[in-house]
């Protein structure tokens, strides 16, 4: 009874979300439409209504199964289509990322929390605040300019600065600037849990009774750094879509992020609408999946 109740909620809550993307899309592409035309008189509760009208529409349509068309330079081509390319090629991407991010993350923390040398830790520490903090869109502008630089002053290029092909030379670019700041937050996230559970009574415990390192590590330090770990990629998941679309228009990948953009310039609504359902929907997943895993590391949870 339990889980369906909480399946019912999650139900609930995506069909709200979805609605509510599906509106305040249609009533911003009207209401975009009316600023770039400034000599049009602003009549917000016909817009609104408009907006509800189409909503209403679209709908229907999508309980039909059918996602719409959307007018591109090649014409007018069917939603489902574009999405069957775009939100691959943005998933591969970002999984990529994370998962470079997670590893290199979680050993960079490792590291700095067991290291003896407090100011080696600290070094690390400093460059990953300073990952967080620093803009993704400075980042991938940076990097494209000194391949530019690099290539003009040399005559040969290390990498692509853009384009989409799934290997090395293009990839390494928008990889790189996806994982910079999950590999910082990660590290960081790494660096504190381990300090905090090194530090703990039941650890302390397990070293007294004389239980072997790796034991203690595994059964006490690994699976109680688990929920940590799960926290910093549901945050580094969420901030990379966030970012995605930044990404992809600089190095001209095409993905969900590189369609949305191009839908709101062209005033797509349905398209836009698509994308953003679709990404919403990924986050719930995402979200449902690392609260279930949090469940079974930590059976406490349930009881809260």
């Amino acid at each position: 009874m339990k889980l369906l109740s909480s399946l019912g909620e999650l139900l609930l809550k995506i069909i709200v979300i979805s609605l509510l993307i599906i509106f305040l899309s249609f009533l911003g592409m009207l209401m975009m439409d009316v600023w770039v035309e400034p000599t049009q008189e602003l009549h917000f509760f016909e817009i609104l209504k408009e907006a509800l009208g189409r909503s209403g529409d679209y709908i229907k349509l999508l309980a039909q199964g059918n996602l719409g068309t959307a007018m591109m330079v090649s014409g007018e081509i069917e939603v489902a289509e574009i999405m069957k390319t775009a939100y691959a090629n943005s998933m591969g991407l970002i999984g990529i990322a994370l998962g470079l991010a997670m590893f290199l993350g979680v050993l960079l923390g490792s590291l700095a929390a067991l290291t003896k040398h407090r100011g080696q830790a600290h070094l690390v520490l400093l460059i990953a605040i300073i990952g967080i903090s620093a803009p993704t869109f400075l980042l991938a502008v940076l990097l494209q300019t000194l391949g530019i630089k690099y290539t003009l002053t040399f005559g040969t290029r290390l990498v692509s600065m853009g384009g989409y092909a799934w290997d090395f030379e293009h990839l390494l670019m928008p990889v790189l600037v996806l994982m910079a700041r999950p590999l910082a937050y990660v590290t960081r996230a790494t660096y504190v849990a381990l300090g905090e559970i090194m530090g703990a009574d039941y650890v302390r415990t397990a070293h007294s009774k004389g239980l072997r390192e790796r034991r203690i590590f595994f059964e006490h330090i690994l699976r109680n750094l688990g929920i940590p770990l799960l926290t910093a990629f549901g945050v580094s998941f969420r901030f990379t879509l966030g970012v995605l679309p930044i990404v992809e228009f600089i190095f001209g990948w095409p993905g969900v992020g590189q369609y949305a953009l191009d839908a709101v310039q062209r005033r797509e609504a349905i398209l836009f609408i698509v994308v953003v359902l679709a990404l919403s929907l990924t986050i719930q997943f995402i979200n449902a999946l690392l609260d279930w895993l949090n469940h079974r590391i930590d059976p406490r949870l349930g009881r809260a």
